[in-house]
């Protein structure tokens, strides 16, 4: 394998289930190092042969005794799945997974908010409604879809290499999760100093675009102009005067077509994942809010 690094354990996803939370959580073992750089993506690279002196920075700073870990989601995107588990094979076919979890309608709805939020970052205009905007970006629903996306790691490694923790019990019980967390990658919890201070990320303060600001954004003299202007100060400049506005802790409406998809597609998928995972069928409310129109379609 290219780089020098050999990683000890990845928590590869899923994408929007807390993942960022959980490898801050672990990095404050003392036997842990986990890189500061957010989801380096070394094994899923398009450009994996350029990316390997990079990587190894990363991890400069890592002592000899610390477990080096890595924690990209898009190891487990359904596009790059495949290859990434292969080449964290080729790295260490003994590298341990934590994957973490959570309810796949509040995941399918963080997906949908950080679309939007996104949009003045990378020229993303998301759609308004829920089911146009699976239909644009898919990878909402692949994404999604444990079961399947966990088989590909589970046919390459095996069962005993895999640990399955769940966002919500996180919030309940952090220190027993953590204490399994540790566990499985060979390290004991006793070590482990407070963790009171980490936060889990708020979907509340995600951003999406007024309809006049989609507009303006979207014109090709405006749009030139406003695409000059870095993500994060539109965010600042365009909020305070409401044209990029807070999604809040307003529940996101599930049009028809929302719906059937995940009915027919997510659900059952999330059940055979919660089956292999030990839990009943009802540890998720698998069943989205009744149809209703996206105040933001009005």
């Amino acid at each position: 394998m290219p780089t020098r690094v050999k990683v000890d354990f990845i928590v590869p996803g899923f994408s929007k289930c807390g993942t960022t939370t959980l490898c801050a959580l672990l990095d404050l073992h003392p036997a842990v190092f986990i890189p500061a750089i957010k989801e380096p993506w070394y094994f899923s690279h398009d450009d994996f042969e350029t990316q390997h002196e990079c990587y190894d920075e990363h991890y400069a700073n890592a002592g000899d005794d610390q477990l080096k870990g890595d924690g990209s989601t898009d190891y487990t995107g359904y596009l790059r799945e495949e290859i990434s588990a292969k080449r964290i094979f080729d790295n260490n076919p003994d590298c341990r997974f934590i994957f973490i979890a959570r309810n796949p309608r509040s995941r399918i709805e963080s997906s949908y908010r950080e679309m939007h939020h996104s949009g003045v970052h990378f020229g993303l205009n998301a759609p308004y409604a829920l089911g146009d905007c699976l239909r644009t970006f898919p990878q909402m629903i692949q994404d999604t879809l444990f079961w399947q996306r966990i088989c590909t790691y589970r046919d390459v490694f095996g069962d005993d290499a895999i640990l399955v923790v769940f966002l919500e019990e996180l919030k309940t019980d952090q220190n027993r999760v953590l204490a399994d967390c540790f566990d499985h990658i060979g390290l004991s919890s006793k070590d482990m100093p407070d963790a009171t201070t980490i936060k889990l990320n708020a979907g509340s303060r995600k951003l999406y675009d007024s309809r006049l600001f989609r507009f303006l954004r979207s014109n090709r003299f405006t749009g030139l102009k406003l695409a000059k202007i870095d993500g994060e100060r539109q965010d600042r400049i365009f909020s305070h005067v409401g044209l990029r506005r807070s999604f809040g802790k307003q529940p996101l409406q599930w049009d028809e077509h929302a719906l059937d998809v995940f009915n027919s597609e997510i659900a059952p998928d999330c059940l055979r994942f919660l089956e292999y995972c030990g839990r009943q069928p009802g540890f998720w409310n698998l069943n989205p809010p009744a149809t209703k129109l996206n105040e933001r379609e009005k």
